[in-house]
C-alpha cells in the first residue's frame, strides 16, 4: 500500500506465483528419499539369511560388492544434499535405490539357491586351527577360527563358528570341517568340528 500522485491510496496485489510453493522442500523430498531406501531392506535380510545358514568361503568380495551396492544410493543422496540438487536428482536417486535393492535381492536368493539346492556330496576337510578371535559388537559376540586352508592358492580361511565350537577348539590342534561345492559352484562351510 502507497501514496499515489493524486493523494489516494493504491494498492497494489502481486499475482506473481512464488516458485517454491509447487515444489518439494527438501524435508519431504528426503523423507520419500528415506522411504525408498526401506526397499533395501528385504536384499539385507535375505543376505544375513544365506550368509548364516549357507556361508559361502570366499567372503571378501561377496561383502565388498554387497557393501558398494548397498551404500551407493545412501552416498549419492549425501551428495545431492550437500551441493543442493536434491530436487533436480530426486528421480535419478529413486531409480538408483530401486536398482540396488533388485541387485542386494538378486545376490541374496542366488545365495539361497546355491546352498539350498547343492546335492553334491559333502566333503570333510582336515585342517589345523592358527588362531581364535572373538570380536564384540552392538548385534553380540562374533566367533571366528581362522584355519590352514586347503585350497590352493590360499594360505588361511575365516569361519564362523558358535560359542559353543569357539570354546571347545584350541589352537594347533585339528579343526574338521564340512565343505560343500555349491549349486552355482560357490563353496560354502557347513559343520566346524574341532577336535
Amino acid at each position: 500500500m502507497q501514496i499515489g500522485p493524486s493523494g489516494g491510496i493504491e494498492v497494489r496485489v502481486s499475482t506473481r506465483a512464488d516458485s517454491d510453493a509447487n515444489t518439494p522442500s527438501a524435508k519431504n523430498l528426503t523423507k520419500s528419499l528415506n522411504n525408498y531406501s526401506l526397499l533395501l531392506a528385504p536384499g539385507v535380510l535375505g543376505g544375513i539369511f544365506a550368509w548364516v545358514v549357507y556361508p559361502p568361503l570366499d567372503q571378501g568380495v561377496l561383502v565388498t560388492c554387497g557393501s558398494c551396492v548397498l551404500f551407493l544410493p545412501m552416498v549419492l543422496q549425501l551428495r545431492s544434499i550437500f551441493r543442493k540438487r536434491l530436487s533436480q536428482d530426486v528421480e535419478k536417486l529413486r531409480t538408483a535405490y530401486v536398482y540396488s535393492s533388485i541387485a542386494l535381492a538378486t545376490v541374496a536368493f542366488l545365495l539361497v539357491l546355491n546352498g539350498r539346492l547343492d546335492r553334491s556330496p559333502v566333503e570333510v576337510m582336515r585342517t589345523t586351527l592358527i588362531q581364535k578371535t572373538a570380536t564384540l559388537s552392538k548385534g553380540g559376540t562374533r566367533y571366528v577360527l581362522t584355519v590352514s586352508s586347503w585350497r590352493p592358492g590360499r594360505k588361511t580361511e575365516d569361519l564362523r563358528v558358535s560359542l559353543y565350537e569357539y570354546r571347545r577348539s584350541l589352537v594347533g590342534k585339528t579343526v574338521n570341517v564340512e565343505v560343500h561345492k555349491g549349486y552355482l559352484g560357490l563353496p560354502w562351510s557347513g559343520r566346524v568340528s574341532p577336535q
